[in-house]
C-alpha cells in the first residue's frame, strides 16, 4: 500500500494483480490468489461518517453479483456478512479497511477476490497449506461452475468499475441506502433457505437461524442448540468500529 502515500490526486484509483502472494479473507489469511483470478483494491476518499461504512460493502457485494450474473447467467447467492457463493460454494469476497479521523472517515480501500479463471485445484491447495485445513465452506471458480469456459476478466472489470462509477455517488442518498439495505437483507434471509449458518459466542461454534438483520450488518440470530430453542444472540456486523 506505499501507493497510498502519494499525493490527494492518486485518488480514487484501482490497483489491479495478476496473483497475490499474501492474499487474506475476512478472518485472516485464509484466501489464495493465483494467477487467473480477479485480484484488485479500490482506493477512495470519502466525508461519510463511520456509520454508514457499511453500505460501501453492501454496494459492491451487489455490484458484483450482478457482474457476475450478467457476464455469465449464473445465479450468485450472498452468505453473511459478504461472501459470494454460486451452488453454495465461495468463489468472491470482499474485504474493506478505513482510515478515521473521530466520526469522519479519510480513505476507504476495498479488496476484491473472485475466483474466475484460476484452477480449482491449485487454489484449493493453497488455502490447505494457509491453513492447514479447508474453511467451513467449500470453494469454486466461476470457470469450473460456468461449464469450464473462462470468463473475461477484462470484460468483468470494467463492468463491475463502469457500475461502481454510476452508484458511488448515491451512496449518501437515504432513498439509495435504504434500498441497499432491503437488498442486503433479502439476500441473506434468501440464503438461509438453503445454508446452515454457524456463529460462534465466546469461542464456541453454534448452528443458528437469522432472526433479524439490521441496518449496519450486524445480526440478532437464535441459537438452535440451545435448551430451550430460545436463546437470542446479537452478532456483530462484518465491518464493526465499536
Amino acid at each position: 500500500m506505499e501507493l497510498l502515500k502519494g499525493p490527494d490526486d492518486f485518488y480514487p484509483s484501482v490497483i489491479i494483480s495478476d496473483f497475490q502472494t499474501g492474499g487474506k479473507g475476512r478472518k485472516g489469511p485464509n484466501w489464495a490468489s493465483p494467477i487467473g483470478g480477479i485480484w484488485m483494491s479500490m482506493a477512495l476518499k470519502t466525508d461519510m461518517k463511520t456509520s454508514e461504512l457499511f453500505r460501501i460493502l453492501v454496494l459492491v457485494t451487489k455490484l458484483l453479483c450482478e457482474t457476475l450474473e450478467s457476464i455469465t447467467k449464473l445465479k450468485p447467492m450472498v452468505k453473511w456478512p459478504n461472501d459470494i457463493l454460486i451452488n453454495k460454494k465461495k468463489v468472491a469476497g470482499v474485504l474493506m479497511d478505513a482510515e478515521v479521523e473521530k466520526d469522519s472517515v479519510k480513505q476507504v480501500i476495498i479488496g476484491i477476490g473472485v475466483n474466475s479463471n484460476n484452477d480449482l485445484d491449485t487454489t484449493m491447495l493453497s488455502i490447505r497449506d494457509k491453513n492447514n485445513e479447508l474453511n467451513d465452506y467449500d470453494i469454486t471458480t466461476i470457470k469450473h461452475e460456468n461449464r469450464h469456459i473462462e470468463i473475461s476478466n477484462q470484460d468483468f472489470i470494467h463492468y463491475f468499475l463502469k457500475q461502481i462509477n454510476d452508484t458511488f455517488p448515491k451512496i449518501t442518498s437515504s432513498t439509495f441506502s435504504e434500498e441497499l439495505a432491503i437488498y442486503y437483507k433479502d439476500k441473506i434471509m434468501e440464503s438461509q433457505k438453503h445454508l446452515k449458518y454457524k456463529f460462534s459466542r465466546e469461542g464456541n461454534k453454534f448452528n443458528g437461524e437469522i432472526i433479524k438483520i439490521y441496518d449496519d450488518g450486524s445480526l440478532l440470530v437464535k441459537n438452535l442448540e440451545s435448551s430451550p430453542n430460545d436463546d437470542l444472540i446479537r452478532i456483530n456486523s462484518a465491518f464493526d468500529r465499536g
